[in-house]
This record gives C-alpha cells, sequence and structure tokens, in this order.
C-alpha cells in the first residue's frame, strides 16, 4: 500500500515528486491555480514546490507532511 493509499487530505490527487519533471503535470492544466503540496513527512513536499514553482506556477504552498495533519483523512 503506497502513502496515498494509508491516508491522504479529501480532495487531494497523487503527483509523486519523481515524476514532476520539465513537462506539466496534466492534473495541473492552470499555472494560475492554487496548488497546495504536502507528503507523509515534508522532506519531497518542498523539493516538489520548489520544482512545480521553476516550472511557472504561481501559486504553490508547501505545507510539510500529513503526519501532522489534524483534518480529516481519506484511506483507499
Amino acid at each position: 500500500m503506497n502513502e496515498y493509499d494509508a491516508g491522504h487530505i479529501p480532495g487531494a490527487i497523487l503527483i509523486p515528486n519523481e515524476t514532476i519533471g520539465g513537462d506539466a503535470p496534466k492534473a495541473l492544466p492552470d499555472y494560475d491555480q492554487i496548488i497546495l503540496v504536502y507528503c507523509r513527512s515534508g522532506n519531497r513536499s518542498k523539493q516538489a514546490s520548489e520544482k512545480l514553482a521553476s516550472m511557472g506556477y504561481k501559486n504553490v504552498y508547501e505545507f510539510g507532511g500529513i503526519n501532522s495533519w489534524t483534518g480529516e483523512i481519506v484511506t483507499d
């Protein structure tokens, strides 16, 4: 079971940090949309946020890891 299936914030989409490269992720077509980025502990979310910002996304907000999330969590 991957981390996303183990528990994620409702409405979240999975875009693994390792897949963020030169091309914009298909799930993120709007460079002006608000993008909230998190992972399990906060390390990969920081890397992913930096990659997205360098690709031209203007509203990227990294807020760490789901380990510290106090809201609802969905499991698959």
